[in-house]
């Protein structure tokens, strides 16, 4: 049994304009408003059931562009929320890199952000499945437009890392 108090950072990486604004602002405040956000450090508290158990825990999201491969920006991550933009072409090259050189530091999730576009997307499930595969990763279909999607994602990430901490993965 887990006691004490959970805390996860979590960091978004992703291209310019993939919407990570969007999508911690949809989290966090509840509002797709992602471009007047502070782009500092945000707490999110949450709760969640996993195996009939309830937790709290608090998240700190922290946004950075690009795919970094300074250890410095993703140090402490819990987790690593990669997020693709299904309206622009997919650098599937630096994507994979990132992945390759970011295993060790966190659990990794691919998010394609956007999915209410779904009229303009270049990208979707089916590109992105392969790779996700491939690594090992969840992937997550996700909109700042469409709250269920990004609860769904955050409520499955807080799952996988109270299964990381109780020895499930």
């Amino acid at each position: 049994m887990i006691s004490g108090r959970l805390m996860w950072k979590v960091s978004l990486v992703g291209d310019t304009e993939s919407g990570k604004s969007s999508l911690i602002s949809r989290i966090v405040f509840d509002s797709e408003a992602g471009s007047f956000i502070n782009k500092g450090l945000l707490r999110k508290k949450v709760s969640f059931e996993d195996d009939g158990k309830n937790y709290h825990a608090e998240l700190i999201f922290q946004e950075i562009d690009g795919f970094p491969d300074n250890e410095k920006l993703l140090a402490g991550s819990s987790a690593i929320i990669i997020v693709v933009d299904v309206t622009k072409k997919l650098n599937e090259g630096e994507v994979t890199k990132f992945i390759k050189n970011s295993q060790k530091k966190g659990l990794l999730i691919l998010a394609a952000n956007k999915v209410d576009r779904k009229y303009e997307a270049v990208t979707w499930k089916e590109d992105l499945e392969p790779m996700a595969k491939k690594f090992g990763l969840n992937l997550y279909m996700v909109s700042a437009k469409q709250p269920e999607t990004v609860n769904n994602m955050v409520n499955g990430i807080s799952r996988l890392l109270i299964g990381r901490i109780n020895g499930k993965r």
